[in-house]
C-alpha cells in the first residue's frame, strides 16, 4: 500500500508502472473547499482531477483505492458529510477507512464521539460504501493521518490513561481433503479476508459430481467463474452480486458440458457467504452447508437433496434421513440446468460467532452436536479445528471427499463502538 495526499501526475505515472501496490489516498472531505480547509495540498489539485486519477489508476491496475477519511467533530462528520461522500464515491471500486483525528496543540480539531463516528459508518454502508473505522494510533506522539509527529512524555499514563480497545480481526481458514473412500477430490474451497469486487470478502464451498474428471471440473471452474464475476462486478447490493455470480457460473458451466463429452453430466453444489459489517449473507444451491455457531449450532443454509424433500414432507425423520440409501441424490445443482433457484439467507452476528461452511463429506460423517463440541472445546486455532473436523469425518469412515471453511467473522471493527 502506498499513501499519497493526491499528487495527480504521481498517481498516473505509477499506474503505468504496473506494479501491484494498492493506493491509500488522504481523502478527509466530500468538497473542495473543505478538503482545502483541511487539507493544502488541495489548493494544487482539484478533487474532481484527483478522483479521476483513482479511476485511471483502477482501470490500469485492478487495484482498488482506499479513501483515509479523518473525522473532526463538527467540521466533516455530519449526516450531510456521509451523504455526501457516499454521493461522491458511487460505483468507485473502493473501500473508506473513518479515522477519528488526534487532537493536537497546534490546531483546535475535536474528535468526533463515538455515535457520531457509528452513525457515519452505518449511513456510508447504507450506501454501499465499504467501510472500517481505524482503531486510534499515534495519539501518544501527537501523530495523526497525513503527519509524522515526535513528542516525548514523562507519564504517558497519567496524561492518556484510558485503555483503547482494538478491534477484533476476521480470521479464517480452508481446506479440503479425498477422505477415505474416493480416488479423486472433487470438491474445491475458495476463502479471501480481502475484497474481491465490490463484496469486503468473499467464502465459497463447491462439491462438484459427474464422470471422471468431470466433477473436479465443475467445481472449480464455477468457483473460478463466481470470482471472476464479481470482480467485474458494479453493483453494490451484495445479494445481487452473488446472485449475477453463480447464475452466470450456471451457465457457463452448462455451456462446457453440451460442448464437451468428457464433462456431459457435471455440476455442483455452491456455497457462496460474505460478511458485510456486522451481517453475513448467505447463498446456498444443493446440499452443501452453512453452519453458525454460537451457544448452539444452527444450520442456516436448506438441503436441496431428495432425503430432504422427503423429511420436509414427513415420510421420514432425521434419524432416518442421516442413512437414506439417497441421501447423496440432489435436487438443485450449478451447471445442470438454464436457470439455477438459489436459496439466500441472511443473519446479524454477535462477538465469538463461529461460521462453518462444508461439503457432505463432514456433514455425513458428523453429527451436528459433535461438530459444535469440536469447534467450541478444542483448540483457537481455526486450521487445527478444520483438520480436527477432517480427521474425525475419516475416522467416523470418510465415505466422500470433505470440504472445511471455517470464519471467526468481525462482530464489530471497533469495540465500543
Amino acid at each position: 500500500t502506498l499513501s499519497t495526499c493526491g499528487i495527480v501526475p504521481k498517481m498516473r505515472e505509477l499506474a503505468g508502472e504496473g506494479l501491484q501496490i494498492t493506493l491509500a489516498l488522504s481523502l478527509h472531505a466530500s468538497g473542495q473547499e473543505k478538503r482545502k480547509k483541511l487539507m493544502p495540498i488541495a489548493c494544487r489539485y482539484e478533487l474532481g482531477e484527483v478522483l479521476e486519477a483513482c479511476r485511471y489508476y483502477f482501470e490500469k491496475t485492478g487495484r482498488r483505492t482506499t479513501f483515509e477519511y479523518s473525522l473532526v467533530g463538527g467540521i466533516n462528520d455530519s449526516a450531510e458529510d456521509a451523504e455526501s461522500l457516499a454521493e461522491l464515491l458511487e460505483g468507485m471500486n473502493c473501500h473508506v477507512n473513518l479515522i477519528p483525528v488526534n487532537p493536537i496543540k497546534e490546531r483546535d480539531f475535536v474528535q468526533s464521539g463515538k455515535k457520531v463516528i457509528a452513525d457515519f459508518k452505518n449511513k456510508l454502508e447504507k450506501y454501499g460504501i465499504n467501510v472500517t473505522i481505524r482503531r486510534e494510533m499515534g495519539r501518544d506522539i501527537d501523530g495523526a493521518c497525513g503527519q509524522r509527529r515526535k513528542r516525548y512524555m514523562d507519564d504517558r499514563s497519567s496524561e492518556y490513561g484510558t485503555k483503547r480497545k482494538r478491534g477484533r480481526g476476521m480470521k479464517s481458514c480452508c481446506v479440503t481433503d479425498v477422505g477415505q473412500k474416493r480416488m479423486m477430490n472433487q470438491d474445491f474451497v475458495y476463502a479471501s479476508e480481502e475484497p474481491v469486487g465490490n463484496l469486503p470478502n468473499l467464502f465459497v464451498v463447491a462439491d462438484g459430481m459427474g464422470g471422471h474428471r468431470a466433477g473436479d471440473f465443475a467445481s472449480r471452474y464455477t468457483v473460478e467463474i463466481i470470482q471472476k464475476s464479481i470482480r467485474a462486478n458494479r453493483e453494490r447490493n451484495p445479494i445481487k452480486i452473488i446472485r449475477m455470480a453463480i447464475e452466470t457460473a450456471n451457465m457457463k458451466v452448462l455451456e462446457k458440458a453440451n460442448s464437451d463429452e468428457n464433462l456431459a453430466g457435471m455440476g455442483t453444489t455452491v456455497v457462496v457467504a460474505t460478511v458485510v459489517g456486522n451481517y453475513i449473507y448467505v447463498a446456498n444451491v444443493g446440499d452443501s452447508r452453512l453452519y453458525l455457531i454460537r451457544d448452539e449450532i444452527q444450520q442456516i443454509t436448506r438441503d436441496h437433496s431428495l432425503v430432504e424433500e422427503m423429511v420436509r414432507m414427513g415420510e421420514i425423520n432425521r434419524e432416518q434421513a442421516r442413512n437414506h440409501p439417497d441421501k447423496n441424490i440432489i435436487t438443485r445443482a450449478v451447471g445442470v440446468r438454464s436457470r439455477v433457484s438459489i436459496d439466500f439467507f441472511d443473519m446479524k452476528l454477535e462477538k465469538d460467532d463461529t461460521v462453518l461452511m462444508c461439503s457432505d463429506g463432514l456433514s455425513n460423517m458428523l453429527e451436528d452436536e459433535e461438530i459444535k463440541e469440536i469447534i467450541r472445546t478444542g483448540s483457537h486455532d481455526l486450521p487445527e479445528i478444520a483438520l480436527q473436523l477432517i480427521g474425525r469425518a475419516n475416522q467416523n469412515g470418510g465415505r466422500d471427499n470433505i470440504a472445511v471453511v471455517l470464519i471467526e467473522p468481525l462482530a464489530c471493527e471497533v469495540e465500543g463502538c
